[in-house]
């Protein structure tokens, strides 16, 4: 059950885009005509593009593909195609002839050259992939093409999500539509599980890769649900602004782009949290007074994937002290003198010392809302980031012992 998630309105199509889906068994035969999970998106003119991809050293062939397709062609994209159901990953020699293979039959269906597509798979790792259901999956996608399939699309690339994820946001008179999967494996050092995130404002593809980094390490870096990255962690921006024969945008127009770009994928990162596998408490985690912004979101993420926090996070337990031993099992220098926490209003630590006037019971309240923010201080500098996390529960358990059956 996701933790209070977004009412949302239904995405905006994006000037020079179509996205298509299709049902075709991808995880089991059985599942065709279920559930769908093909997404082909594809752009009438070359689009610029961007992408951040996964850290993980045992990665996905799709993730070295579509790296080396930006390298050579990120001024001239024409489509995307993903799946659900099989990341086709840790499937040894055959793992990059599959995914060529996928990249080459959206290529035919979109009628474009395959050294101008970018792929994408979530689902099982270290399972062969059913190339040629996935073939047919392709084709039936191309002919549900439409300027108004995000919705649909996000729903196709979901695995154990339980809601679509989508945002659209209007910067002038340009749009920006993103869709993204994610609910465990959820650690990125990179981007996320899968997005995919389109736009018509015009921006060549040498300002869209600072910019898609910077906002992705304000969102999708700052989320964590269990700790682990995946294989196949990926995150695509697209422009079709310059190809529709738009002016690009100037300096002053760049950087309001890059607030509304940076403020959607933060919305798309926290449905990522609320929607975690076994999540039953949404915890935002504000750390303030470090000597680097990097030091920060080290302190952030090493409380968000302490499975002794997220238990007392699930048990409503202001136990304190395990936060504390977070704080220093993160490998930042800390100074614990200057150290300061509160949950929410409640102060329970200053200046390294409990509080005069905290209360357990206190504190305890807080842990048992539903959505609630730590404040943590160092007391080392001026630089801060904000981490969004869930708790451990029992249901997380049991979604990952029995995710292959």
């Amino acid at each position: 059950m996701a933790v209070n998630p977004p009412q949302l309105s239904a995405p905006l199509p994006v000037p020079g885009f179509k996205i298509g889906t299709a049902s075709c068994g991808v995880k089991s035969p059985e599942e065709k005509g279920k559930r769908t999970a093909i997404m082909l998106l594809t752009c009438e003119a070359g689009a610029h593009a961007a992408g951040v991809f996964t850290q993980n050293r045992m990665r996905a062939a799709c993730v070295n593909l579509g790296e080396d397709t930006l390298i050579n062609s990120a001024a001239n994209i024409r489509a995307i195609i993903a799946n659900a159901g099989n990341a086709n990953a840790g499937a040894g020699g055959m793992e990059r002839t599959w995914a060529q293979e996928l990249i080459e039959a959206a290529a035919e269906a979109a009628g474009v050259s395959a050294n101008h597509v970018l792929s994408a798979s979530t689902g099982v790792i270290g399972t062969p992939f059913p190339i040629e259901r996935v073939r047919q999956g392709v084709r039936d996608a191309a002919t549900s093409l439409s300027p108004d399939g995000w919705e649909q699309a996000a729903n196709a690339i979901r695995t154990t999500d339980t809601f679509a994820k989508f945002a659209s946001r209007k910067v002038g008179e340009y749009t920006i539509t993103g869709i993204c999967k994610g609910s465990g494996m959820i650690h990125p050092n990179m981007a996320t599980m899968l997005a995919f995130i389109a736009t018509d404002a015009p921006l060549h593809a040498e300002t869209l890769q600072p910019m898609l980094k910077r906002a992705a390490n304000c969102s999708f870096n700052c989320i964590s649900v269990d700790g682990d990255t995946s294989t196949n962690d990926t995150l695509y921006l697209l422009s079709s602004g310059l190809g529709l024969g738009h002016e690009g945008l100037d300096a002053e127009q760049a950087v309001a782009f890059e607030q509304e770009l940076t403020a959607l994928c933060i919305d798309l990162a926290q449905m990522i949290v609320r929607d975690g596998e076994g999540v039953s408490k949404f915890v935002t985690i504000e750390v303030t007074g470090a000597v680097s912004e990097e030091d920060a979101r080290t302190v952030g993420r090493a409380i968000a994937i302490s499975p002794l926090v997220k238990t007392a996070f699930a048990g409503s337990d202001a136990n304190w002290g395990r936060i504390l031993s977070a704080i220093g099992n993160s490998g930042v220098a800390v100074n614990p003198a200057t150290v300061g926490l509160k949950a929410n209003d409640v102060t329970i630590l200053e200046n390294g010392n409990l509080h005069s006037g905290y209360e357990d019971a206190d504190g305890m309240t807080v842990f048992a809302k539903v959505e609630f923010t730590l404040h943590v201080d160092l007391g080392m500098g001026n630089c801060s980031s904000t981490i969004w996390t869930g708790d451990l529960t029992h249901d997380y358990i049991t979604i990952n012992a029995e995710y292959r059956t």
